[in-house]
């Protein structure tokens, strides 16, 4: 099945132009921390300084708003739908369970689809969040509320399986 951003990007919802392979590494590299962090498997000696911010960004975070998590890096497919993706963050906000996106750069407006995406393959009501890291140590953040990006999201995936079965095929 296509991930949730494969759907997105497929059908130019996602602008991939600022994705630099340094961005990309960097976004690896701070959701395997954020993961290290909440597994007691990080060793701040080995981590590069160019993490240290990002980090502490995570830990202010946590400390700031409580947030428990339940699972990370969380992968997760819906045969009805077909689609698949993976959550980064699973847990608990202020007594209500929420989807967070992991972010260490911009936080673009497809996010609150990616988010509905992965609502909908978790498959309860969550509060859906982005949590913007940064390297100076600080976070952002930014809920998503329209109950209509589950819809988009769903078109979203109608379409690429559209374009998949008609017009990927030479027709």
């Amino acid at each position: 099945y296509p991930s949730v951003t494969t759907i997105l990007k497929d059908l130019g919802l996602i602008d991939t132009s600022w994705f630099t392979p340094e961005a990309c590494q960097r976004g690896t590299y701070v959701h395997q921390v954020v993961e290290w962090e909440l597994n007691g498997e990080l060793d701040r000696e080995t981590l590069d300084p160019a993490l240290i911010g990002y980090l502490n960004a995570w830990k202010r975070f946590v400390a700031d708003s409580g947030y428990a998590s339940l699972c990370s890096e969380h992968r997760m497919v819906s045969a009805l739908y077909r689609f698949a993706g993976t959550a980064d963050q699973i847990g608990t906000l202020n007594n209500c369970r929420v989807i967070i996106d992991v972010k260490s750069g911009a936080i673009a407006p497809c996010t609150a689809l990616q988010l509905a995406g992965y609502e909908i393959l978790y498959d309860a009501p969550c509060k859906r969040f982005a949590l913007q890291l940064m390297g100076n140590g600080k976070y952002k953040l930014t809920e998503y509320k329209d109950r209509g990006d589950r819809n988009v999201f769903l078109a979203a995936v109608a379409l690429y399986h559209w374009k998949a079965n008609n017009l990927r095929k030479g027709n």
